[in-house]
């Protein structure tokens, strides 16, 4: 991390963990995939995950950019796996900044965050209603 920026205690946690960071394994479920980014901004987020009746039974994430970009992604992906693909809720960036103590001025790379789980909710409804 860097020396002169300074991260939140949930931040150097999920960070130096990164928790469903990698890629998806197998198992059973239909796999289905969210991804953005904004390389202008530093973010590229790609989150997987497999939908067995109605669920995320499992999830995994790949970024890149800051270490806030890296436990957002970290923290999204713990929160998805495991529930419902109609309970999963919604990813809001703001709510992301103020979760993990971020600087306002990272609200485009979290941004992307947001973008990503959309994307993964929208193809996990389609092979779910499909």
């Amino acid at each position: 991390m860097n020396d002169g920026e300074r991260y939140s205690e949930v931040v150097r946690r999920l960070f130096e963990t990164l928790p469903f960071g990698g890629p998806l394994p197998d198992g059973a479920g239909l796999p289905v995939t969210g991804e953005a980014m904004a390389l202008d901004r530093g973010a590229w987020v790609r989150f997987e995950a497999r939908v067995l009746r109605g669920r995320f039974v499992a999830c995994s994430f790949r970024a890149w950019g800051c270490p806030h970009v890296l436990a957002a992604a970290a923290q999204t992906a713990e929160r998805l796996s495991g529930s419902s693909v109609d309970g999963a809720g919604t990813c809001d960036a703001r709510e992301l900044i103020a979760t993990l103590g971020a600087p306002v001025e990272k609200l485009g790379r979290f941004l992307v965050v947001e973008d990503a789980h959309s994307g993964l909710l929208t193809a996990a409804r389609a092979v779910q209603f499909g």
